[in-house]
């Protein structure tokens, strides 16, 4: 098994560099044949929305989701925390939110011993639907 690293994901999703991306063609292609495997890292799904949102790719947060999740769902990929991160890949596109705020929903949301989240960007983990708290409200 390998851990899969965001410039490959890159180049495969975008092909914006013909050798960089023929090369992560053939190797998505080997593990979807069962040669090996790749661990996939939720730090790894934040940099590639980071990336794929910016300027240079212009995705939409949608598009990025749904190519992410396609992503996931290959049986050579392990995703670890993939509930979690598939969640967070789904309010990150439908709450326009970034996937930083939508993957700490999601994990507080999944783990039953979080009570909430400390932050002073209410606004947003409010439209996740997360219990938050002001810093100050806990002191």
């Amino acid at each position: 098994m390998y851990i899969l690293d965001t410039n490959i994901i890159i180049r495969f999703l975008t092909n914006d560099d013909e050798e960089q991306s023929l090369v992560a063609y053939r190797v998505f292609e080997k593990a979807v044949n069962g040669e090996f495997a790749f661990l996939l890292h939720p730090l790894v799904v934040a940099e590639c929305c980071w990336v794929l949102e910016s300027k240079r790719y212009g995705y939409t947060k949608g598009e990025i989701a749904s190519k992410l999740k396609q992503i996931m769902e290959a049986s050579c990929i392990k995703t670890i925390d993939k509930e979690v991160v598939g969640k967070a890949l789904d309010d990150y596109a439908r709450c326009s939110v970034d996937f930083a705020d939508a993957y700490l929903s999601a994990l507080a949301q999944h783990t039953s011993s979080i009570q909430g989240i400390i932050t002073w960007n209410e606004k947003d983990f409010r439209r996740l639907g997360v219990e938050c708290y002001m810093p100050e409200s806990i002191i």
